[in-house]
């Protein structure tokens, strides 16, 4: 009996050294994360499953041109009233969300086309909710789907009606 309970004993004991390193713990430094988590060239961008069979940096032009020729369709299937002659870069920021879900964020314009063309923003937004469910971009150092920002210039040409 008393072998069986010093054998019992060894076994815990035993068992407790080698299993603390479950217990360890490893503190990382703001700039080792900061380092980890800045985008690098081996990341990859954003895309289209029509896009998936290129290279990293064709997927991502395919990425852009599908956005762009969106963007164009739409604002040629609108009759858009301008209310002055524009000729004018707007840049659609465009947020692709984890789950590759895609909208538009923002419109940079100084030159306010916006305003001189009544629901501008809306054929823009809804040019971009109508693209398929993008693949995410990711970070290939730790394999995560992330979210990521593109700024996508638009020329707009405008005259007077």
């Amino acid at each position: 009996m008393k072998k069986t309970v010093l054998l019992f004993q060894s076994i815990f004991f035993i068992s407790l050294l080698t299993g603390c390193e479950y217990f360890s713990t490893s503190t990382h430094t703001p700039q080792q994360i900061k380092k980890a988590s800045t985008w690098s060239e081996e990341d990859q961008g954003p895309s289209f499953s029509s896009c998936q069979d290129l290279s990293s940096d064709e997927q991502f032009s395919c990425f852009k041109d599908t956005i762009t020729q969106s963007v164009n369709d739409a604002l040629y299937a609108q009759e858009l009233i301008s209310t002055a002659a524009l000729n004018e870069e707007v840049v659609l920021v465009i947020l692709i969300d984890s789950e590759g879900n895609i909208t538009l964020n923002s419109v940079e314009d100084d030159a306010e086309v916006l305003n001189a063309i009544p629901g501008l923003y809306d054929v823009l937004s809804d040019a971009i909710l109508s693209l398929p469910q993008a693949v995410p971009s990711t970070k290939t150092n730790v394999g995560v789907s992330v979210a990521a920002s593109i700024e996508l210039p638009i020329q707009v040409v405008a005259s007077p009606r």
